[in-house]
């Protein structure tokens, strides 16, 4: 079984595409979509909303910061990283996943892209300090599970 979301501007051409869709395929129509992967979706008069709040709040349980204090910004403005040889090395694979978790996050919340793509130029030799600034990443996410993308209607 293999899901397809399709969506249209007009009413009619969602019917039409459905009509054609059914006389290739095998297929049922199911109400309006809410939730897909981590993707919920709110469907509103005034457009469409995409968040990621549950997946959001599942990292922070996954890396044991749900109770770490929130920050207001993704990463200082003044931060600099750079190797930094002199800080400590942490576990790398620890690091990945935290970065790798991050990145899923990134398409509906563009607000912290340049955060996490800065540290994943360190994901070879990570260091204290860049464990450091993606947990900022994650303490920053705390207050801002909500946050998602609005596609208004025209």
């Amino acid at each position: 079984m293999d899901d397809i979301i399709f969506c249209a501007t007009n009413e009619m051409l969602c019917e039409d595409f459905s009509k054609l869709m059914q006389t290739e395929f095998e297929m049922s129509m199911i109400e309006e979509l809410e939730f897909f992967l981590v993707l919920q979706i709110k469907q509103t008069p005034q457009g469409i909303f995409i968040q990621q709040t549950k997946y959001v709040k599942e990292l922070l349980k996954k890396f044991n910061m749900s109770d770490a204090k929130e920050m207001k910004t993704s990463m200082h403005p003044t931060t600099y990283l750079g190797l930094h040889k002199e800080s400590m090395k942490v576990v790398g694979t620890q690091y990945r996943a935290m970065i790798d978790s991050l990145i899923y996050l990134t398409m509906f919340k563009p607000n912290i892209m340049f955060s996490i793509f800065l540290c994943t130029r360190f994901q070879k030799e990570p260091r204290e300090v860049h464990l450091i600034a993606v947990k900022c990443i994650l303490r920053y996410l705390i207050g801002t599970p909500n946050l998602g993308l609005m596609f208004k209607r025209r």
